[in-house]
């Protein structure tokens, strides 16, 4: 049968052993994949670049596998949307890395996944951040080398995929609108895999994201 999502099993996932076959995050070899190793100016964004949105068409029937950490797991997509994943999701919040092959769980319960390339614009990157915080508790932001130079910035959907070169507020917030909380395994449950974690996902509206993107006299003030 399928491998259980969200049980630590020291023999399969427990997120913390053989973390190395994707990420490890305690290896300075592997921290390679969340600097910049390029010229920043390639990476400036232009305003005449189109925001691209990627749809798949997956079948209701489509059920994700769930692979333990003795086994890679490789995508054909340059950025997927679906896919074999981890059992244990990450935690919700910004990272200074998660790897693809535990956000991808994320999505699979409807979160947004925010991605920018390591050299893209540092106010811009700050942008993107503020603007997924508020629009959900359900995020993952990660820097990640997928985003191409044309459009730095990414955010991925369960089967759908929004490439942009500069943040345009509106942009982002109907993708989000529109994309968010498709997954097929619908579940506010916080995930397991924490490492690198800066700031663990606040609740905007309500656990479970009952309004997206709330204008901001609706936003929840503590």
């Amino acid at each position: 049968g399928r491998i259980l999502m969200g049980v630590q099993n020291p023999d399969c996932d427990d997120a913390k052993r053989n973390l190395s076959t994707d990420f490890d995050p305690y290896d300075v070899r592997h921290s390679t994949v969340y600097l910049c190793l390029d010229n920043r100016h390639d990476y400036r964004g232009d305003y005449n670049m189109e925001p691209l949105i990627t749809l798949y068409d997956i079948p209701d029937s489509y059920v994700a596998i769930h692979k333990c950490m003795n086994t890679s797991i490789e995508y054909d997509e340059r950025i997927p949307t679906f896919g074999t994943h981890r059992p244990l999701w990450p935690r919700y919040g910004e990272y200074k890395y998660v790897p693809t092959q535990r956000w991808l769980h994320n999505a699979e319960h409807g979160a947004i996944i925010a991605l920018y390339h390591p050299c893209a614009n540092k106010d811009q990157v700050e942008q993107l951040k503020r603007i997924v915080k508020s629009c959900l508790y359900r995020h993952v932001i990660t820097p990640s080398v997928l985003p191409s130079k044309d459009r730095p910035f990414a955010l991925v959907a369960w089967g759908a995929l929004l490439e942009f070169s500069v943040l345009q507020r509106e942009v982002l917030e109907d993708f989000i609108r529109e994309h968010a909380l498709k997954g097929p395994e619908q579940t506010a449950r916080d995930g397991q895999y924490d490492h690198l974690l800066l700031a663990p996902a606040e609740v905007v509206s309500t656990q479970d994201d009952a309004e997206l993107c709330p204008k901001l006299q609706h936003r929840r003030r503590d």
